[in-house]
Formats: structure tokens, sequence, C-alpha cells
């Protein structure tokens, strides 16, 4: 049995290097047949987003893929990049018989083998999603993010699928991320006046049930903190102000943000400034 295990893992050892060989030799120029694309979205200052990193396979099957998907690192920090869902049960079910995944502050590596024997290949579609990768958001703005040829990595990783034996270097497409500032809010203040009195009550029942004016910071409406805006947060205001109720929870009295306040539409102008 022991000899058979040895077989075994020299085997793998024999396969794997021959996907090295594979992914470091003649790569030619980006083919349209395979496209390599990162997504877009809106990732808060100080807080955290994911894109994710897709492949469309229009030509053969694909055995293997490596690629580094690159940020600017004085807008964005990547802090965790895992397979997506398809990559996770590439290999009939399971995840690939080889998948390496390098972290960086500028953006991350992978390195992936679907299975070390041949038995499970990446079939041509659409869509397939490789990594979903977590940034945080670290200065408003607009900025690339992008796959990175021989760029990330020690030796450099290339963006490569694996064809046959040969490598093949996918057409890329980068995304972009929107940093965008999360606004500061006072909880309560619901007509966004700067204060929370008798008014912004007024202005909840008259926003939720009289087609009154709608809140620019519906956030601020959540005056009892349980996640949604309804009659009851006027009454909890109209307790606090008049019966001795509690007051509401942070932010306030002081203006701030709140506990996974990630959504920059959760409030849009606040009477915070």
């Amino acid at each position: 049995m022991r000899n058979l295990e040895g077989f075994d893992m020299a085997f793998k050892k024999l396969v794997l290097a021959a996907f090295i060989v594979a992914l470091t030799g003649g790569v030619s120029g980006q083919d349209p047949n395979y496209i390599l694309s990162i997504s877009s979205g809106n990732i808060p200052q100080g807080g955290s987003g994911t894109l994710t990193a897709n492949l469309d396979n229009n030509g053969a099957e694909i055995s293997g893929w490596s690629h580094g998907v690159c940020n600017d690192t004085a807008a964005l920090i990547c802090t965790d990049a895992v397979d997506g869902a398809d990559t996770a049960t590439i290999a009939g079910g399971d995840p690939p018989g080889f998948d390496a995944i390098a972290i960086y502050d500028e953006g991350y590596t992978v390195g992936v083998v679907i299975d070390l024997f041949g038995a499970f290949v990446m079939p041509p579609g659409t869509g397939y999603e490789l990594n979903v990768a977590t940034y945080t958001g670290v200065a408003e703005g607009t900025t690339a993010v992008a796959p990175c040829d021989g760029v990330l990595g020690s030796p450099p990783v290339d963006v490569v699928v694996v064809v046959g034996g040969a490598s093949i270097t996918p057409t890329m497409a980068g995304g972009t991320a929107d940093v965008v500032g999360i606004l500061s809010y006072l909880r309560g203040d619901a007509n966004s006046d700067g204060r929370v009195n008798i008014a912004d009550g007024v202005w909840i029942i008259s926003e939720l049930f009289l087609a009154g004016a709608s809140s620019t910071c519906p956030a601020s409406r959540d005056a009892n903190g349980d996640g949604g805006a309804d009659a009851a947060d006027a009454v909890y205001i109209f307790t606090y102000r008049f019966s001795d109720g509690p007051a509401p929870s942070d932010p306030f009295p002081d203006c701030g943000t709140s506990v996974g306040q990630d959504d920059p539409d959760v409030c849009a102008a606040s009477g915070c400034g």
C-alpha cells in the first residue's frame, strides 16, 4: 500500500509539473475565444465590497488557468479572494485538484488545475465565476481593477488558460470600483434639520402614510434601531421627547455612521453637513 501511495504522489507531481510547463511555455497573444473579465461595483470608503473574476469560454475545453488581478492601493486594498461558485464545483461538484490563491494589498493571484488526472475540464460556456475578491475602500473616486499579466507573485503569475496542454492568453477586460464616501447622520432626524424632535415623528407619519416628501436620509427614520421605518419609529420619537422614553441608539446624540452602513444610498444627504 505504501508503494502505491508513493506512486500516486509521484504521478500527481508529474502531472502538476507538466501543467506548470504548459503555463510557462509559449504564451500567445490575447485570444478572443477566451475572455477573463472583472466586474464593476460600488465599495464604501472605509468599508468593504466585492468584485468577481469571470471567464467566458467560447473555445475548447480548459484544463486549468492562472491569473493575477491588480488594484491601485491608493484607492483600494485587497483583503481576501476565494473560489467563485463555478470554481468551487468545477471538478464534478468538487473543488479543483490544485487550487492556489495568494493575497496582496495590490491584488491577488490564482493557479488552478481542475483535475490532476484530466478527468474533469471546463467545457465551453459563458459567465463562469472564477473568484470573488473583497476590497476595502481607501479613497473616494473611480479606480480600475483589472487582470494583470506577470505583475504579482514570485515568480510573477501569467494570465493564461490551458487548452490541450498549450498556454493561451485570454482577452482581458478590467472593471471599475467606485469608492464612495459614507455620509454621517443623526438617528431619528427624519427631516434632516440636524435635530430630533416632534417634527421628525410628524415627518415619518407624513412620508409613510400621507404621500409626504421622502427623507433624503432614509436610515435616519429608523429611530428605534430595528432596521426598518414604520409608525413605531414615530411613536418612539414622541415617547423619547415627551414621555421619558429611551433615546435613539448610535448615531445619536452626535452625528456618525452605523455598523454595516455600506450602501451610499442609505443616506444621500443629512442634517450633519
